[in-house]
């Protein structure tokens, strides 16, 4: 297969064939501007890369059923918790007091966990005053999002308690609130 030039790409996406043609431009000349044209370059293609995912939860939700794109999209979340389990459910396992120290320390993703363990019940009150999620472009991205985050807390919390849990949103950045809270419910 042959390789692409960034020059030939952006001729294509100008002509209409891709669905970046606001970003065809961008790349060269941002490097003709900048003293780091990498660091321009990289964060070209994260742009492209959050509204190119924007695109496809657009794409799935008119094509596919609500259950089954739910469904999807928590498995999404689980795959990308097992992508961080090192640092999360595998250093953690059986160790809930630990792992939530750790994610509210300055340094980590958590302002705040209100954990009632006899009732079985976390709220996790995020720290962003974004989502967190890399692929998302806030003010594109579907709410839908918040489905595989869910996914992402019920495999790390499952992992960590050794029991299934149930999640769901109180409050989300994607839905016109100032923060995300979500509660985890052991079931």
């Amino acid at each position: 297969m042959a390789e692409i030039t960034r020059s030939e790409f952006v001729k294509c996406c100008a002509a209409g064939m891709c669905s970046c043609v606001a970003f065809a431009a961008m790349p060269e000349a941002a490097e003709a501007q900048s003293a780091n044209p990498e660091f321009d370059r990289i964060k070209w293609q994260l742009e492209a890369a959050r509204v190119r995912y924007a695109k496809l939860l657009e794409i799935l939700e008119q094509n596919v059923d609500e259950p089954a794109l739910r469904r999807m999209m928590d498995q999404l979340g689980r795959e990308c918790a097992r992508q961080f389990r090192a640092r999360t459910f595998d250093k953690y396992k059986g160790d809930i007091h630990g792992f939530l120290e750790a994610i509210q320390r300055p340094d980590g993703w958590v302002e705040k966990v209100e954990y009632d363990e006899a009732a079985g019940v976390l709220r996790v009150f995020d720290r962003s005053p974004t989502c967190t999620c890399p692929l998302v472009k806030e003010g594109l991205t579907s709410t839908e999002q918040c489905y595989c985050t869910l996914g992402w807390q019920k495999e790390t919390y499952s992992a960590i308690l050794g029991r299934p849990v149930d999640a769901s949103v109180e409050k989300s950045i994607l839905r016109g609130d100032k923060g995300c809270i979500f509660r985890i419910t052991v079931t």
